[in-house]
């Protein structure tokens, strides 16, 4: 005898409970994005309407998030509903371009750069040389003419590449795109791996930060989280050669991943000669048209990055005070750091901002490598290398002098994976909240005012139920999908 169907459904199958609600916040979801498609430029006055859409979609997503953690995301209607959307969210940024950066028109100057023969390394925007380079469309958008190539030699190569097809910055976001969707699948695997359902991958796939600055504003810091997530993966099952080369190019692309370095090592002692030896392979292939601009002492885009530059510090800022309140920065600065970094003649070391900013950063930078060290230490007893991926990013985000919002890229993927991701959920939900200084920035350095309040709007909240967490830990994880 056939079972019986249920009244109104002639298929007879059941539709679970979290698909319709999960359908209607994709499509609230869309909605907004497309209404901020629409806005085109997003500074100055458009900027606030944008942090309130920004801010709708940080409800939605919470929301979303919630449904599936405890209504279940186990069917595969689920995953459909969860990809279908993600593609469209960024499909509707596609078309819009980047304004609250101008990172994307640097990126295709120095792939024009390379393609024409010459270093960005050793040549500045502004060189003589390079003036033949210059156009109508990319030239004026290029910033900090006057500083050399910051990226990794993997990423000149891929800028070289993308370069050379037409269409413009177009190019440029499909390329980081597609590095994004893959770091939805790496994330889909982890949680495979640990029992869960892939669909929770829209903890990555619907979170505003990636959509916004990778298809709307075309920043490449998916491109060295997608490799160092694929090395993360490729260690876990097995293929530990192959997960020294992604590592070694996620290096040779923005450097951070070097303090997953010793962990992956330390996990692997008696192969850790021929690891390290393979680190260093992508970055050499590719640091080879290079070498002129790479090997320069001084004059270097990243040393004038590290020596000056800074901009919504969180942790940073915290760091600097405190030494500046105990006395340790004027006496680092008259003590120290002439042995360390050479002084311009005539100068002052202990009464020169420039060189009492550069006293906490090196401090910060002697904290990273104890982060480092201690990330080696705890590896072998790791589940993977997810933790010390994490750890990395999350130092990076507190002990940096520079704090872009598309710098908290490198931890959401991961916050899944943690016990005690809540507060910093929270943190990249609120890191948009600086881009309030473009409501009144018009490109002149006079114009570029940090107000106190957004400080502490994006890092407060986050720093309070920290705090409350360490008194008081929760019995069961406050975000763990």
């Amino acid at each position: 005898m056939l079972p019986r169907r249920r009244p109104g459904n002639r298929s007879g199958l059941t539709i679970p409970p979290v698909l319709p609600a999960l359908a209607a916040l994709a499509l609230l979801s869309q909605v907004v994005w497309a209404s901020l498609a629409l806005t085109g430029d997003l500074r100055h006055g458009a900027l606030p309407g944008a942090l309130a859409h920004l801010g709708a979609l940080a409800v939605l997503y919470l929301l979303a998030l919630t449904l599936l953690v405890r209504a279940g995301a186990g069917d595969r209607r689920v995953l459909v509903v969860v990809w279908v959307a993600a593609l469209l969210f960024r499909a509707t940024l596609l078309p819009v371009e980047p304004s609250l950066s101008t990172d994307a028109w640097r990126y295709a100057w120095e792939g024009r750069v390379s393609l024409a023969g010459h270093d960005p390394y050793a040549l500045a925007p502004d060189a003589p040389a390079l003036a033949p380079l210059r156009d109508a469309e990319v030239w004026p958008k290029v910033n900090h003419p006057e500083v050399p190539a910051i990226y990794g030699p993997v990423l000149q190569a891929l800028f070289a590449l993308l370069a050379l097809l037409p269409g413009g910055l177009l190019p440029f976001k499909l390329a980081f795109v597609a590095a994004d969707l893959g770091v939805g699948l790496l994330l889909a695997r982890a949680l495979r791996r640990r029992g869960r359902p892939p669909a929770l991958a829209l903890a990555w796939l619907w979170h505003p930060l990636p959509v916004l600055e990778v298809a709307g504003q075309a920043h490449l810091e998916v491109v060295p989280l997608a490799l160092l997530l694929l090395a993360v993966d490729l260690e876990a099952t097995g293929r530990v050669r192959r997960a020294a080369l992604a590592l070694g190019a996620a290096i040779a692309a923005k450097y951070l991943p070097i303090l997953v370095a010793p962990a992956l090592l330390a996990r692997h002692p008696r192969r850790a000669a021929a690891l390290g030896a393979l680190l260093l392979v992508p970055g050499a292939a590719c640091a080879l048209p290079y070498l002129d601009g790479l090997l320069r002492p001084t004059d270097t885009g990243l040393g004038a990055y590290a020596a000056t530059w800074r901009f919504n510090d969180g942790g940073f800022l915290a760091l600097s005070a405190a030494l500046e309140a105990l006395g340790l920065s004027q006496a680092f600065c008259c003590g120290v750091l002439p042995t360390l970094v050479e002084v311009p003649p005539g100068v002052d070391p202990a009464g020169h901002a420039t060189w009492l900013l550069v006293a906490p950063k090196l401090v910060a930078g002697a904290l990273i490598a104890a982060l480092a060290a201690r990330l080696a230490l705890r590896a072998p007893a790791a589940r993977d290398l997810s933790g010390a991926a994490f750890a990395a990013g999350a130092g990076f985000l507190l002990l940096s002098p520079v704090v872009h919002p598309w710098y908290a890229l490198w931890i959401v993927p991961l916050l899944p994976l943690r016990r005690d991701a809540g507060p910093w959920l929270l943190l990249t939900l609120c890191l948009p909240l600086a881009y309030a200084v473009l409501v009144t920035y018009d490109g002149t350095p006079a114009t570029w005012v940090e107000e106190p309040w957004v400080r502490l709007a994006v890092y407060l909240p986050a720093g309070a139920w920290a705090a409350t967490l360490s008194v008081v830990p929760p019995p069961a994880p406050v975000y763990q999908v």
